[in-house]
């Protein structure tokens, strides 16, 4: 299963338990296509960088699902279906990648400095 992170704007007008019927509706999409939502984060309302159908306030949510790639496709076609939503958008959560280090070894002769360098990483030289 794949870890998707859906942002929603929802309008600035619905009230607390309208903002928790829109989360449940994504929900059920959700369970539909084998999916669950993971996590549910109510950021509250904001501004709005430009005016999105008309409003330049939105209430925004943030939600983390868990499910393959009908899911994705399914919640996609629920923003356009919603007049709630104003605007939405889901990205594949990708697990941290693994920090990468320098390795730099310094070895002295006489009164001159070498420095070695090694391949780190995919083949970097550093």
């Amino acid at each position: 299963m794949n870890q998707h992170e859906v942002i929603i704007i929802l309008d600035p007008a619905l009230t607390e338990d309208g903002v928790e019927a829109e989360i449940s509706g994504l929900r059920t999409v959700a369970a539909k296509k084998g999916g669950e939502v993971l996590e549910v984060q109510k950021w509250g309302k904001k501004r709005l960088a430009y005016e999105v159908k008309k409003r330049r306030e939105g209430q925004y949510v943030l939600m983390k699902v868990d499910g393959m790639g009908g899911v994705v496709v399914d919640i996609e076609r629920h923003f356009q279906i919603t007049e709630a939503i104003l605007k939405g958008m889901v990205v594949r959560a990708e697990e941290p990648k693994r920090k990468r280090f320098k390795s730099k070894s310094q070895a002295t002769l006489g009164s001159s400095t070498v420095v070695t360098t090694q391949e780190v990483g995919d083949g970097e030289l550093q």
